[in-house]
């Protein structure tokens, strides 16, 4: 028997994921779910909890704290709330959990959750570190390494669970740069790193050295995100019928790609890519669906890559042609 759909008068993704707390009561509000004196009652306990949080962890009471250090806390503890109201696949029923059992409880449920991600962000951790590629880039190396180590040594879930004071200079075909804060960012950052780092080593790690000598001969210092240029340069070579270990294209091939595409739109080209997609997929990643949805999530940005360079005649910027190193 097939389960009743519930219907929810709020949409999920109509909210604001770094600022869910506030845009789940504007909504509740608005769909006259909860009423001002709801409102004025969840405010209340907003400050109560602040009140003990403070006084449990500093003896004294809210007036004697530092306003920045106030809001600071206030914020971290709206965050955990947060993370507690996301459990709810559907937003009405984290209304009537807050409306049934309050804040304070949301809180500690909260609470639970991020000690539950921060382990899984450590296990998560040294997988990612298990298949780290030996790539010198400083970005790629330093955050590895560095960043998401200082993380875990200076994350605080009781008066800063918000924060993330993490460097994460390089970027990810995945970005989540002003999407997420706290653990969630950094769980899924680490997430989509590891599959990141999966694709690429399905390749030779001396080719794709080569691969980003080509791109840059400073690849080096350059901020870059591997597995993007990787993955075009894969499709490059799908799209001469080339090898795709090789993780290179000649100048003759580029050529036969700027023919393939110049009379076409981005619908054709957007079609053509997608087919190309899916033969990666049939002879890489066919048993990773997580890889396979992360790939395709993001695919549309690489048409348009694509489309953009294909109007500008700038195609060699893209798919990297075979450069021999003096």
């Amino acid at each position: 028997m097939n389960e009743i759909e519930v219907i929810s008068k709020i949409k999920r993704e109509k909210l604001d994921e770094r600022n869910y707390f506030k845009t789940l009561i504007e909504v509740a509000y608005e769909e006259q779910m909860i009423s001002e004196d709801d409102i004025v009652n969840l405010q209340m306990q907003i400050l109560q909890l602040l009140d003990e949080i403070v006084y449990k962890y500093n003896g004294v009471d809210s007036s004697s704290i530092r306003k920045e250090i106030m809001e600071d806390i206030s914020n971290s503890n709206i965050y955990t709330i947060s993370i507690y109201l996301k459990l709810f696949k559907n937003p009405d029923e984290a209304i009537k959990s807050i409306k049934e059992q309050g804040l304070e409880i949301a809180y500690q449920e909260g609470r639970k959750k991020i000690d539950k991600m921060l382990n899984i962000i450590r296990l998560m951790y040294i997988k990612v570190k298990q298949n780290k590629l030996n790539i010198e880039n400083d970005t790629y190396n330093d955050t590895i390494i560095g960043g998401i180590q200082g993380f875990l040594k200076v994350y605080n879930p009781d008066f800063k669970a918000q924060d993330m004071k993490i460097t994460a200079d390089y970027p990810l075909y995945n970005n989540l740069i002003g999407k997420l804060d706290g653990v969630e960012f950094i769980k899924e950052y680490l997430n989509s790193l590891y599959l990141e780092n999966l694709f690429c080593k399905k390749f030779s790690e001396e080719k794709i050295k080569y691969l980003l000598y080509g791109y840059s001969h400073n690849f080096k210092e350059l901020i870059i995100n591997i597995f993007e240029i990787v993955l075009l340069e894969v499709i490059a070579c799908k799209l001469v019928k080339r090898d795709i270990q090789d993780l290179s294209i000649s100048t003759a091939e580029l050529n036969e790609i700027y023919l393939m595409f110049e009379d076409k739109d981005k619908t054709e080209i957007e079609n053509i890519i997608n087919e190309i997609y899916k033969e990666i997929c049939n002879e890489l990643i066919l048993d990773n669906e997580e890889l396979q949805k992360y790939i395709k999530k993001n695919l549309n940005s690489l048409v348009e890559i694509i489309t953009n360079a294909v109007k500008q005649n700038t195609l060699d910027k893209v798919f990297i042609t075979q450069k021999f190193i003096i």
